[in-house]
């Protein structure tokens, strides 16, 4: 057998066409890995209730900030809570970092951090998420979804 892959990769085509394979696959399984830790998906506020095992891990939580529920100091966000968007389901949410431009009731955000207790997440960052339709008055604004 060894004769038989001598007299194969004698020739310089097979012997490229051997290294674009490796190099190909070597590329492939980098791009995968590379791809797989910059992914990052969010749970909503339901799905993070349903979790048993919260404490200490970190989360990606998406939401909406519910009305009157923000509290500043020195102008940026100190806590505030965020609803799933049937509205059943809130959560706290505690964050010391500078707030988003969008930030302020109903705005659809996306939380990232470490869950202390269940239903209560210490927040390293704030993402607003923007909405996929367009509105023009407030009055449509609080009832679209």
């Amino acid at each position: 057998m060894s004769q038989r892959l001598r007299t194969i990769f004698s020739s310089r085509r097979a012997r490229l066409i051997a290294i674009l394979v490796v190099a190909t696959g070597a590329i492939s399984v980098l791009a995968v890995s590379a791809a797989g830790s910059s992914m990052s998906y969010y749970v909503t506020p339901d799905e993070f209730a349903k979790q048993i095992d919260v404490q200490d891990k970190r989360w990606r939580v998406g939401g909406r900030v519910v009305e009157g529920t923000i509290v500043e100091e020195n102008g940026r966000p100190v806590s505030f809570v965020i609803q799933s968007e049937d509205g059943l389901q809130q959560m706290n949410i505690s964050y010391d970092g500078i707030k988003p431009n969008l930030f302020g009731p109903r705005a659809f955000v996306i939380v990232e951090g470490v869950a202390d207790t269940p239903g209560h997440l210490i927040a390293s960052s704030v993402i607003i998420k923007h909405e996929s339709e367009f509105v023009t008055g407030t009055d449509q604004a609080s009832t679209s979804k």
